[in-house]
Order: C-alpha cells, then sequence, then structure tokens
C-alpha cells in the first residue's frame, strides 16, 4: 500500500490524534490512560515524544515514496521500527489506545508477506501488546481485547491485501493496454507496407509490361515506309516511353516510401507509465528500418520496460537508438535498484533469441546507478 494521497494523510493525522491524546492525558494525570510507569519530567516527555516520532519515521520508511526518492529497497525495516516503539509505548500507555497505532502497521503487512504470515503476525501484535501492560499493571480484560483487536487486525490486513492486488492488477492492465495499442499501430504500418507491396508488384507485372510492349510494336511500325503515319507513330512511342517512365518512378517511390513508425510505438506503449517517466534518444528517422528489424526493436524495448517496472523500483528510465556507419545500437537504461547478478528468465532468453536471428548481440551490464540494456545489431543501410 501506497503511503501517499488520503492513505498518507489518514496515516499522520490517525498517529498524530494519538499522540496528542496520549500526551494530554498523560499531562492530566488519566489513569485510563497512563499506566503512571513514568512522570511526565521534560526528559520523560522527550522520550515519549521520541517514540511517537520513530512510529512515523518506521513508516515513512516502509513507504514507496521514500524507498524509491532514496533508493532504498522495499524491506521490514520501517515495520520493526514502528512495532518497536509501538511496544515501548505499551509500556508506559494504555494498549487499548496504543494498539490504534498497531493497526497502521498490520495493513503494510501484505506488501512484504503473504496474506497468510500477514494475519499470523497481525494477531500476534495484540498478545504482545496485551501482554505488556498485563505484566506492568495487570492488564484487565486481556483475552476480550486480544480476541477484538486480532480480529480487527485481521480484517484490515485481509482488506490491504485486497487493495494491493487490485492495484498490481490496474497497473498490469494499464501496461498491457499500451502494449496492446502499440502493436496495433505496428500491425497497421506493417498491412499498409505490404499493401503498398502488392500494388507496386501488381502495377509492375501488369500496365508495365503491357507498356512495353506496345513500346516494341510501335518500335516496329516506325520501321514501315508509309510515310504518313510516321509522326504519328514516333509521337505514340514518346508517350508510350513517357507512360513506362512514370509506371518505373510510381513503383520506385511506393517501394521506397515507409509508413512504419516505430518511434510512435514506443511512445505508446510507454506513455503514462505510473512513477516511471521514459525518456527517448533517436538520432535518426527510423522509417530507414526494415519491418523485421523494427519488431525485434520494439519487442526488445517492451520487455525491457516491463522488467523495469516490476523489478528495478526505478524513477527514471532512457531508451536510446542509435546509427553509425555498421552498426544500430539500442540502450534501456535505468536508475534502480542493482543486483550483482542477472538472471535470464522467460523474458530475456526470448529477447536474446530474437537478437540472435538478426545477428544481434545483447549484454546487460548492473551498475551503482542502475541497470544498462545494450543491444548491437549490424547496419548496412536497410
Amino acid at each position: 500500500m501506497k503511503i501517499e494521497g488520503g492513505g498518507l494523510i489518514l496515516a499522520i493525522t490517525t498517529w498524530a490524534a494519538v499522540m496528542l491524546f496520549c500526551l494530554i492525558s498523560w499531562f492530566n494525570g488519566n489513569t485510563d490512560i497512563d499506566l503512571q510507569t513514568l512522570q511526565p519530567t521534560p526528559l520523560n516527555v522527550a522520550l515519549v515524544v521520541s517514540l511517537f516520532l520513530l512510529f512515523i519515521f518506521g513508516y515513512f520508511l516502509h513507504g514507496d515514496t521514500f524507498n524509491k526518492r532514496f533508493k532504498i529497497p522495499a524491506n521490514s525495516l520501517g515495520l520493526w521500527l514502528s512495532g518497536v516503539a509501538t511496544a515501548a509505548l505499551c509500556t508506559i500507555f494504555h494498549f487499548g489506545l496504543i494498539g490504534i497505532l498497531a493497526i497502521i502497521i498490520v495493513a503494510q503487512l501484505p506488501r512484504l508477506y503473504s496474506l497468510k504470515a500477514a494475519i499470523i503476525i497481525g494477531c500476534f501484535l495484540p498478545v504482545i501488546g496485551a501482554l505488556t501492560n498485563y505484566f506492568v499493571t495487570g492488564f484487565p480484560y486481556f483475552f476480550e481485547n486480544v480476541l477484538l483487536l486480532s480480529l480487527f487486525n485481521s480484517f484490515a490486513v485481509m482488506s490491504s491485501h485486497r487493495f494491493i492486488n487490485e492495484e498490481a492488477e490496474k497497473v498490469k492492465s494499464q501496461q498491457l493496454i499500451r502494449e496492446l495499442k502499440a502493436t496495433q499501430l505496428l500491425l497497421s504500418n506493417t498491412s499498409k507496407r505490404d499493401e503498398r507491396l502488392r500494388v507496386a508488384r501488381d502495377l509492375h507485372d501488369s500496365l508495365g509490361h503491357n507498356l512495353t510492349a506496345l513500346s516494341l510494336q510501335l518500335e516496329v511500325a516506325s520501321h514501315q515506309k508509309t510515310d504518313l503515319i510516321m509522326p504519328h507513330i514516333l509521337q505514340a512511342k514518346s508517350i508510350a516511353n513517357s507512360l513506362l517512365s512514370d509506371v518505373r518512378k510510381t513503383v520506385s517511390d511506393i517501394r521506397d516510401k515507409q509508413d512504419f513508425q516505430l518511434d510512435q510505438a514506443l511512445l505508446l506503449l510507454t506513455q503514462d507509465i505510473p512513477n516511471l517517466p521514459v525518456t527517448f534518444d533517436i538520432n535518426f528517422n527510423t522509417n530507414q528500418l526494415n519491418v523485421r528489424l523494427a519488431t525485434v526493436i520494439f519487442r526488445c524495448v517492451q520487455e525491457a520496460i516491463t522488467n523495469v517496472i516490476k523489478h528495478a523500483n526505478a524513477t527514471e528510465c532512457l531508451v536510446s537508438l542509435k546509427l553509425t556507419q555498421t552498426n544500430l545500437l539500442l540502450s534501456i537504461k535505468d536508475n534502480g535498484q542493482s543486483t550483482h547478478n542477472v538472471m535470464f528468465g522467460n523474458g530475456l532468453r526470448g529477447m536474446a533469441e530474437r537478437i540472435h536471428q538478426i545477428d544481434g548481440a545483447l549484454s546487460v551490464e548492473n551498475l551503482s546507478t542502475g541497470c544498462d540494456l545494450t543491444i548491437k545489431f549490424p547496419w548496412s543501410g536497410h
């Protein structure tokens, strides 16, 4: 669950309300809240405030925004800090109030643990808090509080788990929609190009052939001795030659004209990805690429972006496509978390197979600033 928007505001509001209520009750000597283990001296007040601040810091430490900004992988450290702060506060204030803070911790558990493990931890926390109160002051209604808070925590875990799954499915669906739109554009461009080639072949095979035959027949007629028809025959021959030249030019223009919009397909593929702006650096007109090479490039970028979204925890991604005299270089760089070993799953293996089929080379390098995936294609003026 992200600590953004309404969730962040609600968590801070709840934390602030519990802290203020505890401090006010403590200063007023309310024994229903204060366990009277500490007196509200300046040093003790500083200690209690520090515990509350440690709790909220642990919550921020576990959040997505903090993790991505400071490049910290998602882990349970923040939850443990909040848990320690909550347990310490249970020795000073009644667990019935401090247990409200524990719910904030419990709601984060499904992000790191399975549903079963999260429910077990959520049910175990009230036991720890209640036992702490019990050994300090002889906490009344021990079993009733543990049961009710355990049920409430279980409900919070299941609600959070469902929300997290729905959020993940939404992100996945959005990515699939982007991929579908980009693929549709590529298929449309391919169909248009194939239709041009078909028309070009038909013009060359039919009209071009007939005009060539006409030119030959007129050439024969031009050798006849009838002087009266010679000017007309020569004019007809000139027209036929002109028509033949026009047909050849039209065929050449159709073959040379490309409408394979790889750059637009890539933009469709990567636009509006949550928390991952993708920048492109392309130094040539992608219409120079043939269908096969453009398709391989598109699929490679598609797989690389999918891996960045799933595994890198990155906030930036750069896709570079550079053309040299002998090579076409495709590079996908991100600023996510680096791992020492690159595991080639089905996606990377499929990418490597596509690249090798057109004599390309793939390399993946993990750097301290992120991952750099580079592909080199041979280039001879496609």
